[in-house]
């Protein structure tokens, strides 16, 4: 699928259209929250291969929730091992992310 971002177990990250970058707004919760799972932090992260400026959180209920030039962080519960993206157009509105932010415009 080219360059996209992954947590540290290699697990592709994605983002929701809905979701807004600027500010961070997180769009996705209740039973959406049981398939696109929110990427929650504690207080630092880190990188490899992304830009550390671009990273930042939104709160989430108490919790901070990851974001890549802004836009909140997902994993999807359909990828059970690393380096799949199942969810990569899904509904299209999710999206795996590039490094800079952008969303993939790969496909599977």
């Amino acid at each position: 699928m080219g360059s996209v971002v992954t947590d540290d177990k290699g697990m592709t990250l994605y983002r929701y259209d809905k979701d807004q970058p600027t500010p961070s707004k997180w769009t996705c919760a209740g039973a959406c929250t049981k398939t696109w799972i929110p990427v929650i932090v504690q207080d630092s992260v880190q990188t490899s291969g992304v830009e550390k400026s671009l990273l930042g959180t939104v709160h989430r209920k108490g919790m901070k929730q990851l974001t890549l030039a802004g836009w909140p962080l997902y994993r999807y519960v359909g990828d059970t091992e690393a380096g799949q993206a199942n969810g990569q157009g899904k509904d299209k509105e999710w999206y795996a992310l590039t490094p800079s932010g952008q969303k993939s415009t790969a496909t599977g």
